[in-house]
């Protein structure tokens, strides 16, 4: 497997990216957004999302199930000195996001990874 960043356009948004994910975990205004950037994982788009407190990489696939070994390679990759009890993984989020927005995301299967920041 390879983790590959992708070159995000200057004038990109999460809003528009991820509207509904970013509005469930940021609120209406995501001014809590430092840094955000753009991997594929094979056919799994991996959205790292950092903000003053705390880090998400958001996991999406179009198409089917997000497996678990797809999960613990970003999670290697990207958090390498991070302890697992630090990270919070949903696997569950579509469910709740799309509850929360009364919306169907357009995607058949999502995985949030949280890293609170100290």
């Amino acid at each position: 497997m390879k983790l590959i960043e992708n070159p995000i356009r200057l004038n990109a948004s999460l809003h528009k990216m991820l509207p509904y994910t970013m509005r469930y975990l940021y609120g209406k205004h995501n001014g809590t957004v430092k840094m955000f950037r753009l991997y594929t994982l094979g056919s799994v788009h991996v959205h790292y999302v950092e903000g003053f407190t705390k880090t998400d990489v958001i996991l999406t696939h179009e198409h089917r199930q997000i497996k678990q070994e797809e999960i613990d390679f970003v999670i290697g990759k990207l958090f390498p000195e991070a302890a697992k009890d630090q990270l919070r993984v949903d696997p569950e989020a579509k469910p709740e996001i799309e509850a929360a927005v009364r919306r169907k995301l357009p995607f058949k299967d999502m995985v949030i990874i949280e890293l609170p920041t100290a």
